[in-house]
């Protein structure tokens, strides 16, 4: 098997393309791109060092075609020397939404984020400001979303508003639907009833060491 036949594994197993690739391991993307139009051949030995500590493989494993032990023989480790970590997996970080192109094209994206399993999400934002305090979300916290075009009534949503990605609650009647901040010195935005509001995704948890519940139930 040859390395870019491995790396296909790779990438396929930790759910990333080679523009991600590129992004998460700091290797340059046209450098792997030239991996399987020019071949491996003369690869640099810092590249291989990033992509076997990237893969969590050896260097032998992405070198060698004939190689597929991943990791090298290691002694048996005592009882209560491991401790389990919790499994995650990559989202891209939105921080714009271009009108024309998908929401998680490759221009909206800042970066991507490791996410634990256990939460359901499309996307991640970077929350910016003091707009929703009461519910402890705090200015550079990571906002983990589900993405979708409408919420119901009173669930939290990743909007845009004047130009920029924010949160807000949304209250919906007949008449109206209002863009509630969580902080008295925010004005509500209200809205006629089927109004183009551009609602991005639903907010279902966010990355808060000090936070001790879900707020958006």
């Amino acid at each position: 098997m040859t390395m870019t036949e491995k790396l296909d594994i790779l990438m396929s197993e930790r759910g990333v393309n080679k523009s991600q690739l590129s992004r998460l391991s700091g290797i340059p993307y046209m450098t792997i791109v030239n991996f399987y139009e020019k071949g491996t051949e003369n690869i640099k030995r810092s590249t291989l060092i990033k992509l076997s500590r990237f893969f969590e493989v050896t260097v032998d494993y992405l070198i060698v075609d004939e190689e597929t032990r991943r990791a090298y023989p290691s002694v048996s480790p005592k009882s209560g020397q491991i401790t389990a970590l919790p499994s995650s997996i990559v989202k891209p970080r939105i921080y714009r939404s271009v009108k024309g192109f998908p929401l998680l094209d490759e221009q909206n994206v800042a970066c991507y984020d490791e996410v634990p399993q256990s939460i359901r999400c499309d996307f991640t934002m970077r929350f910016m400001g003091d707009s929703m305090k009461k519910l402890n979300i705090n200015d550079g916290d990571i906002v983990y979303a589900s993405m979708m075009e409408d919420v119901r009534s009173h669930e939290v949503a990743v909007v845009m508003l004047d130009g920029a990605l924010t949160l807000r609650r949304v209250y919906k009647n007949e008449n109206q639907i209002v863009l509630m901040a969580e902080n008295a010195a925010y004005a509500p935005v209200v809205l006629r009833a089927g109004s183009n509001v551009r609602i991005l995704g639903k907010a279902v948890a966010f990355l808060n060491p000090n936070a001790t519940e879900n707020p958006f139930n």
